[in-house]
């Protein structure tokens, strides 16, 4: 066990080491094959190899390793067809998220698709409510604590979480951003199925919010 802890702590220096040597670094963009039409943004390890996988912090399979926060994207307009964030934007002030869907609208080439996968605040809401109300419906990760406020907080403060979004919200920042046609979506359903990287795991929880430039 102490040497599966070791090894774990090393591994994460390295991708820390690795991290900030090349994070915002030019060349990774002039190694990225001009036949890559979709970005993944804040990909984590759920990397694909038909995108441009990109992240704070560098895994194997990233492809670019910026800083979203304080840069701007190293993409020329127009670059993309689709873009993709999973689990992502909740983790950044909301300033900076609608800095970044307007550089998502930037990079999209005209008629191109963005989804957006959060943690659903409202549904946390709902269920808040309904189990006052005497239901019976469970928040995901309810488990380990002993008040639903003790969970919801969990997932509005905990894991590095800035702000925690609903449909209404997402809406208006993307379409001040530019955006068209926003549209609630679900785990695996949405206008292209190319642009789906959805993660199981995450399914339970998720606002799937897609637009279009």
């Amino acid at each position: 066990m102490a040497n599966a802890r070791r090894r774990l702590i090393d591994r994460y220096k390295v991708q820390l080491t690795i991290s900030a040597l090349i994070r915002n670094a030019g060349w990774q963009v002039r190694r990225v094959p001009a036949g890559k039409r979709f970005l993944d943004v804040g990909c984590g390890t759920n990397t694909h190899a038909e995108f441009v996988n990109l992240d704070y912090i560098w895994n194997p399979g990233i492809d670019v390793c910026w800083d979203i926060v304080r840069q701007a994207y190293p993409f020329p307009d127009a670059r993309f067809d689709g873009i993709y964030t999973e689990h992502c934007l909740e983790h950044i002030p909301l300033e900076a998220c609608e800095r970044n869907l307007r550089e998502f609208h930037r990079m999209l080439r005209p008629g191109g698709r963005v989804r957006i996968v959060v943690p659903d605040g409202e549904m946390l809401i709902d269920i808040y409510k309904d189990r006052r109300n005497g239901g019976s419906r469970r928040m995901p990760h309810e488990d380990g604590y002993d008040t639903m406020m003790q969970c919801i907080n969990g997932v509005f403060r905990n894991h590095g979480h800035q702000f925690i979004y609903d449909l209404e919200t997402m809406r208006l920042l993307l379409e001040r951003s530019g955006f068209r046609n926003v549209e609630r979506m679900a785990y695996k359903q949405g206008h292209d199925p190319a642009l789906i990287n959805d993660s199981e795991v995450r399914s339970r929880e998720s606002l799937y919010v897609e637009a279009v430039k």
